[in-house]
Order: C-alpha cells, then sequence, then structure tokens
C-alpha cells in the first residue's frame, strides 16, 4: 500500500546552523601555495640554465686552451711550456679565488645561523678580539646560569663593539654629509656616496669578526637593501621622525644643506642595518639604536663643522634642533 507522502514546515523563526564556510580560506591557501612553487619552478630553472650555460663555457674555455697549447709545442717546446706555465698558475689563481670566496661566504651565513642561538665560547671567538676575550675571561662567573651569561656577554662585551660601531657610523655619516654638501654634480654625489658606503661596510663587518670577499660582500649588499626595502611603515616612522619632515628644520637648513643631511642619514641607516647583520646576537638585552637619535647627532655636527651651511646661528640652529626633535 502506498504511503503518503509527509510535508514537512519549519517556522520562520526557527534558528538555522551556522556552517562554517572555509573555501574561501582555503582557495586563498591553495593560490598562495600554487605562486610559490611557481616562483620556486622559475628560480630553479634559471639557475640550472646558469649553471649549464657557465659549465659549457668552462668546457669551452677549457678546450681551447688545451689545443692552444698543444699547437704551441708543436711549433715549439719552449713557447708550449711558456704557455702551460702560464696556464697552470692561472688555474691555481682561479681555484684559490674560489676557494676563497666560497669559504668567506659561508662564514657569512653561519654568523647569521648564529644569531638563532647562543653559544658562550662561539660567540666569543667570532669576534676575532682577544682583548674582549681576556676582559669575559676575567669577568665570567662559574655560578652564572645560561641567561645571566648571554645577558652579561651582550652588556659588557657586545656593547663596547657597538659602541665602537656607532661611532664609526657618525664618521662616515658626517663626512658623506659634507661631501654631499659641497658637491656640485648629482653623479658625483652617487659615486661618492657608493664608494663612502662600500668601505663603511667593509669597516663595520670587520669590527664584529666578519670579513667580506666578493661574493659575500654582494650577498650582505642584497640583505641590506632588501631589509631596507621590505621595512614596516611604522619602522620608517620611528626611525625617520616627523621633525625630518617638519618645517622648522627645512627652514633653518640651506638646499645644500639638507642633501647632505638626507645622504648622511642614507648613510647611517646603511650602517644600521649592516650591524644588524653581522653582529653575532640580536638586540635583546640592549636597546637597539634608532636612527632618530642618530639624525639629531649628524644635524649637530654639520651645525658645529659647517656653521655657514646654515641660515641661523649654530648655537640656536642647535638648540632649537635639540628641542623640536
Amino acid at each position: 500500500m502506498k504511503q503518503d507522502t509527509q510535508l514537512k514546515f519549519y517556522a520562520i523563526e526557527e534558528p538555522v546552523d551556522k556552517v562554517e564556510d572555509t573555501t574561501a580560506d582555503m582557495n586563498a591557501e591553495a593560490a598562495e601555495t600554487i605562486a610559490t612553487s611557481t616562483r620556486r619552478k622559475g628560480q630553479t630553472k634559471l639557475r640550472k640554465l646558469a649553471l649549464v650555460t657557465i659549465v659549457a663555457v668552462f668546457i669551452g674555455v677549457l678546450t681551447e686552451t688545451i689545443l692552444g697549447i698543444y699547437g704551441a709545442f708543436q711549433s715549439s717546446f719552449w713557447l708550449g711550456s711558456l704557455w702551460l706555465v702560464v696556464s697552470v698558475l692561472l688555474c691555481l689563481t682561479l681555484f684559490g679565488f674560489f676557494i676563497r670566496e666560497w669559504w668567506l661566504l659561508r662564514k657569512l651565513k653561519q654568523r647569521w645561523q648564529m644569531q638563532a642561538h647562543f653559544d658562550e665560547q662561539s660567540h666569543i671567538q667570532a669576534l676575532h678580539r682577544p682583548d674582549l676575550e681576556q676582559q669575559w675571561q676575567q669577568q665570567r662567573q662559574s655560578h652564572w646560569n645560561e641567561q645571566e651569561i648571554a645577558t652579561r656577554f651582550e652588556q659588557d662585551i657586545l656593547a663596547n663593539v657597538d659602541q665602537t660601531a656607532m661611532r664609526r657610523i657618525r664618521k662616515w655619516s658626517l663626512e658623506a654629509a659634507a661631501l654631499v654638501a659641497i658637491s656640485p654634480s648629482s653623479l658625483a654625489d652617487m659615486l661618492l656616496l657608493l664608494w663612502r658606503n662600500q668601505r663603511m661596510i667593509s669597516e663595520l663587518s670587520r669590527l664584529y669578526g666578519v670579513k667580506l670577499g666578493y661574493w659575500s660582500r654582494i650577498k650582505l649588499w642584497r640583505h641590506i637593501l632588501t631589509n631596507l626595502a621590505y621595512a614596516g611603515v611604522s619602522e620608517l616612522i620611528v626611525d625617520m621622525g616627523s621633525q625630518w619632515l617638519s618645517t622648522e628644520l627645512v627652514a633653518r637648513l640651506s638646499a645644500r644643506a639638507a642633501q647632505g643631511v638626507g645622504a648622511g642619514l642614507l648613510t647611517a641607516r646603511l650602517g644600521l642595518q649592516t650591524i644588524r647583520l653581522v653582529r653575532p646576537l640580536p638586540y635583546v638585552h640592549t636597546q637597539k639604536p634608532s636612527l632618530l637619535s642618530m639624525q639629531k647627532l649628524l644635524v649637530k655636527d654639520l651645525a658645529k663643522q659647517f656653521p655657514t651651511m646654515f641660515k641661523n646661528k649654530p648655537e640656536h640652529a642647535s638648540s632649537d634642533t635639540s628641542q623640536s626633535l
């Protein structure tokens, strides 16, 4: 017998169970994963293509060199011997260069890995400073725990290196500001900044026990510029400060002095980023230096060394700057 179909009605006011829609999140995660994998595949293909090109060029140069030496031996024994000696010396020089560059690049990467955790022996030896190592051995106490050791190491040992590095950054920033302020050409400004900043980065790296080669210097520059490019807006506002764009400071400086201060602040920012990358430990127990303090010192130094660049009197300008900053 056929049963009647019963219809079930629901009240409009009856609450409906909420169902979480995770489709959008899943699609976003899938799209991000696909984009990441696509970028990685593209980079892998480019690296493989570059590697194949380098290997092909190397094989071609090696084959041409061997054939040239063989032809030289066919014409003259002494000429072939000379070309053989020159080729062997050139190969040994290139081999030593690549080994050194690989070693320095490896040391730089180890420095970045070292920043993740504290190890007493490796960190004190990484500075390559016998005086600081002796100072640490004299003040090191056996009853300190790991937290106390890390705190005292950063405050007593690394703080000395940080103070020296900040003084060097102040010097390089002032020199860059002065050179740009008196330079008559924009192209000369760029070349001077590039030259001075390169020397500053090398000096700061040596202060923290890091030696730079050709590839390691390029790697460090890439990380510095990447950190500058991807710095958060809040960090830029805190570093630069609203006073830099204030009308009082701009009115107090001449046009060339304003350009010099901008170049000096750029040099100071590069120096601070270099310290963060070559420092054995991140700033945990000590205060991280800010660009705002470097700005105050830079304007003060410029007012003292080059009073003619300021429209007002140096003493009045420096006091007003300190009050406004």
